[in-house]
């Protein structure tokens, strides 16, 4: 298939997440080949954190799929209603009505704040130019790798860029290249600056609310662009994610991943 049709069938969250895109590579598979070799292309087990950071992502850049998003009414995930809801829909996670709706208050704010802090942020979503969940891939140390682009735009100077927009329950402006390294976001940007040939920044937007001294609710916001050495780290990860791939699931692997196990001294 020719990588124009891939990439266009890649668009659909279904291909992109499901058997097609299992063809290639991505940055989820390099945190599981580095954390856990066992939960390598296994489903991953939907949670608060997951869902919400979908449903901001919808608000933001896919408001038709935001409008349908799921959530139930209930108090608790013990309660009847929420056991009802995950059996009639068959889903085993669903976010509670508040839950959405802290999550929407959020990218509310982004969207009608009339300050600079988030005017750059409209800025970057409403250039006419900007290319919305877009996908990639492309050939990188002998192996296919794929990525979705949150967002494609151009920054200030003109130059393109892409976007990866996070929600985080800490304050934005305490990640560093250590936090960055714990959740994976360095082979993310290294990977994503690799495949798609352009800068890469993150932008980060606390969950919790604050107050200003005039009563106004805001949101923490840090933009983030990987440092050098940052993307140094990434390729690392990188390639230590490549050669756990070769020695358990590669043509030639030379290990059975039933047989792993952890060995450390502390």
């Amino acid at each position: 298939m020719e990588s124009s049709k891939i990439i266009e069938k890649l668009k659909n969250d279904k291909d992109y997440y499901g058997k097609f895109g299992s063809k290639f590579l991505s940055n989820s598979d390099v945190k599981s080949l580095r954390n856990d070799i066992k939960s390598f292309r296994k489903p991953m087990r939907l949670n608060e954190a997951l869902e919400s950071g979908r449903y901001f992502h919808q608000l933001l850049l896919e408001e038709d799929k935001a409008k349908n998003f799921p959530m139930v009414e209930a108090k608790t995930r013990n309660s009847k209603e929420y056991k009802e809801y995950l059996e009639e829909n068959k889903v085993e996670f669903v976010l509670k009505t508040n839950e959405a709706m802290a999550i929407k208050d959020i990218a509310d704010w982004v969207i009608s704040d009339k300050t600079e802090c988030t005017q750059f942020i409209r800025d970057l979503l409403n250039n006419p130019e900007a290319l919305r969940e877009q996908p990639t891939i492309c050939e990188l140390h002998g192996h296919n790798w794929k990525g979705k682009a949150d967002l494609i735009t151009t920054d200030e100077t003109g130059q393109y860029v892409i976007i990866d927009f996070k929600t985080t329950s800490g304050n934005p402006s305490d990640f560093n290249k250590w936090t960055l390294d714990s959740f994976g976001y360095n082979s993310q940007a290294y990977l994503y600056k690799e495949m798609y040939g352009m800068n890469f920044k993150f932008i980060f937007i606390g969950k919790k609310p604050k107050e200003d001294s005039k009563g106004k609710v805001y949101y923490d916001v840090c933009e983030i662009t990987p440092s050098q050495d940052t993307l140094d780290m990434g390729r690392t990860r990188v390639m230590e994610a490549l050669e756990q791939y070769e020695k358990y699931y590669g043509e030639g692997a030379t290990e059975d991943v039933r047989a792993s196990y952890t060995k450390k001294v502390i």
